[in-house]
């Protein structure tokens, strides 16, 4: 079975594959950051450190959310932050194998 670890408590879940990681973590007691769980708001976000190729692709609807969020870090916080961070959003992303992440909060 994949693992999802989270990168800032050392925390790892093992978790069914093909699982949504919000549900599969949701059902394991942790309460990750979110809103509308449709993958409209964006309040779900995360960053996949390690892994991102274990994670089934982004939809058109997650795809247009990450593209919002992505310019909301720009104006923000400049172009820099985004480098090398890969943004997901937990309740739309399908683990395949392991991964890890970070919640990402609004800047």
């Amino acid at each position: 079975m994949p693992r999802v670890s989270l990168s800032e408590s050392n925390q790892s879940f093992e978790v069914a594959a093909e699982s949504v990681i919000y549900d599969a973590l949701s059902d394991q007691g942790l309460d990750l950051p979110h809103g509308c769980l449709a993958g409209s708001c964006g309040a779900c976000r995360i960053h996949v450190s390690l892994g991102s190729e274990n994670l089934s692709p982004a939809g058109a609807i997650e795809k247009n959310t990450i593209e919002a969020i992505q310019d909301e870090y720009r104006k923000s916080v400049g172009e820099e932050f985004l480098k090398d961070k890969h943004i997901r959003l937990s309740c739309r992303a399908r683990v395949k194998g392991d991964v890890t992440i970070t919640p990402l909060s609004r800047k």
